[in-house]
């Protein structure tokens, strides 16, 4: 769509700031993060920041584990650890992975 209106907006210092910081957390560029909010638009996700991409696939690791030890102990081969304990640990190590994309883990 071509846009042919310009409107101004007066914004104090802090204002400014506050929706160029807004802005920017989603990746957008501040004329079009007011458009989306202004239209009710849903906004993006926000870019999820590198670190948590890295911790992400260490945690991919552990999760594997975990579940190869969850087979062995299902298969009768490891005795060593509770039974009930490795899947609230693969489901702990999931939210946090989920959390750390930024998604809210279904508890289904």
């Amino acid at each position: 769509m071509h846009r042919t209106i310009r409107r101004e907006v007066w914004l104090s210092p802090i204002e400014l700031a506050d929706l160029k910081a807004k802005a920017a957390a989603q990746g957008l560029r501040v004329g079009e993060y007011m458009r989306l909010c202004i239209t009710d638009a849903k906004l993006p996700a926000p870019p999820v920041p590198p670190i948590n991409l890295q911790v992400w696939q260490e945690l991919a690791r552990l999760a594997a584990n975990a579940n190869q030890y969850q087979w062995a102990i299902n298969a009768g081969q490891a005795h060593a650890w509770d039974r009930d304990l490795i899947p609230q640990l693969i489901k702990a190590i999931r939210a946090v992975r989920l959390a750390l994309l930024g998604v809210e883990a279904d508890d289904d």
